[in-house]
């Protein structure tokens, strides 16, 4: 979804160019990178650094790695004997509650999607020896304070930022590697990675 990793310079120096073609082959998470360009935005920062999106953006749903609507409902119609109850644990959540609405409609199947933290116990009702019901329960959930969320998202942050400044030591050390690179680009470099620091030290400090 090119938030980490060689995807990102490869990005940085083609996506300004109108002349590249920027292929997307698989599902695009809302608030990633991929998912910016691919909803058309003209501009995204790529290692601090603004870049318009001139490049020709084409995309392939067909080799995504999960099933979609059509493929999951394809998937419950081919049982013999349907299941009691679904739990939906996977997805967005517009995604997945209008799976839960589809599934409820056409196959008059349960449908649960849980939320963070909640347990539920399953049970078989039986008559004899053969199974009737399924008996769903809600055993535990947990109720998450705005602080706890918070705190994650720092931490989740503050991983994805290493390795951003990872990718772009790897970036700049290429680029002033190149021996064609004018000297007016190096002090451009320069000034950015200044910026940044002072950034840094701004949020240490402030």
């Amino acid at each position: 979804m090119c938030e980490v990793g060689r995807i990102k310079h490869h990005l940085k120096h083609n996506l300004w160019n109108p002349k590249s073609t920027i292929l997307f082959v698989g599902y695009q998470a809302v608030g990633t990178l991929g998912y910016s360009i691919v909803n058309g935005a003209k501009k995204v920062k790529i290692f601090g650094e603004e870049i318009a999106v001139n490049a020709r953006i084409e995309y392939i749903e067909g080799y995504s790695g999960h099933a979609d609507q059509e493929g999951l409902m394809n998937f419950i119609y081919s049982f013999i004997n349907k299941p009691k109850h679904i739990f939906l644990v996977h997805g967005e959540m517009e995604a997945q509650n209008t799976l839960e609405e589809k599934i409820k409609q056409d196959t008059g199947i349960c449908v649960t999607v849980p939320e963070f933290g909640e347990t539920y116990e399953l049970s078989a009702i039986n008559e004899g020896e053969k199974e009737v019901n399924t008996s769903i329960k809600l055993t535990n959930k947990i109720e998450r304070r705005v602080t706890t969320t918070i705190r994650r998202e720092v931490i989740t942050r503050l991983e994805k930022l290493k390795e951003e400044i990872k990718d772009m030591e790897s970036c700049v050390r290429q680029d002033i590697e190149d021996k064609a690179l004018r000297d007016e680009d190096i002090f451009r470099i320069n000034e950015k990675i200044k910026d940044l620091e002072k950034q840094i030290i701004n949020v240490i400090e402030g």
